[in-house]
């Protein structure tokens, strides 16, 4: 059994993300094998049972994990997550990878979704409804669950049905997950009504997909991608006129 070493208690969820999908990519954890229990997990990283959770949730939407009901946590067969590593490095050392990133997810995922608005199946619509519900539930709470936001991503990348887009579309968002996580949450203490436009524009590309419009899918992912990154200032975004 590999050793789960216990975290900081700074961006606890966020480090053992980090920990736990480099250990899944290192090959300590093999595919297939069953994750230890909740209880075990929170004990050997000296975390909360909900910090443990939010984790092994994100892990799960990026496609690490694979949580059963009933069934346990167990780690991906086929782990969707193409290392982005090299990446992540990139863009702790170079503020411009951040802007080549940006364009290149305006152009990547505008075409996702248009690929969605032709090829996803009825199950695949199912899962963008839940993610939208999702969406809404946290909004309506007062919440913004970020985890919702890259599920809600995802599932638009998997409704291509085109696996290595799906793969580059896991590694990108996996890539700067924390940056984007910390600059939505200071957009959104700064403005909270900003939860609420990010539920329109989700709303806008989920409807163009179901009503079989790629042109008005891939334009509603271009208009929400330019605004997520205008509203959370980050370099290389869109800037205000």
């Amino acid at each position: 059994m590999a050793e789960f070493e216990p975290v900081q208690p700074y961006r606890i969820a966020n480090e053992i993300v980090r920990k736990i999908s480099t250990m899944i990519w290192d090959g300590e954890l093999d595919p297939g094998s069953r994750f230890p229990s909740e209880r075990d997990l929170a004990q050997r990283f000296n975390v909360s049972r909900p910090t443990l959770r939010e984790a092994i949730h994100v892990l799960e939407a990026l496609g690490l994990l694979e949580v059963r009901g009933g069934g346990g946590t167990y780690v991906s067969r086929k782990p969707i997550a193409l290392s982005p590593r090299l990446l992540e490095h990139m863009l702790q050392r170079d503020n411009g990878v951040m802007a080549e990133l940006i364009e290149t997810r305006h152009e990547f995922e505008g075409r996702n979704s248009e690929l969605a608005a032709k090829n996803a199946t009825a199950q695949d619509l199912q899962r963008l409804d839940k993610c939208v519900q999702l969406i809404t539930a946290s909004v309506e709470a007062g919440r913004d669950d970020f985890r919702h936001d890259i599920d809600f991503h995802l599932a638009i990348a998997e409704a291509t049905h085109n696996r290595v887009r799906l793969f580059i579309t896991t590694s990108m968002l996996l890539a700067h997950f924390e940056i984007l996580r910390e600059s939505r949450r200071r957009g959104v203490q700064r403005n909270r009504a900003l939860v609420g436009d990010l539920l329109k524009e989700h709303r806008a590309i989920y409807l163009a997909i179901k009503a079989r419009r790629p042109e008005r899918a891939r334009e509603a992912m271009r208009l929400h991608l330019e605004a997520a990154y205008e509203r959370n200032q980050l370099p290389g975004g869109p800037q205000p006129p």
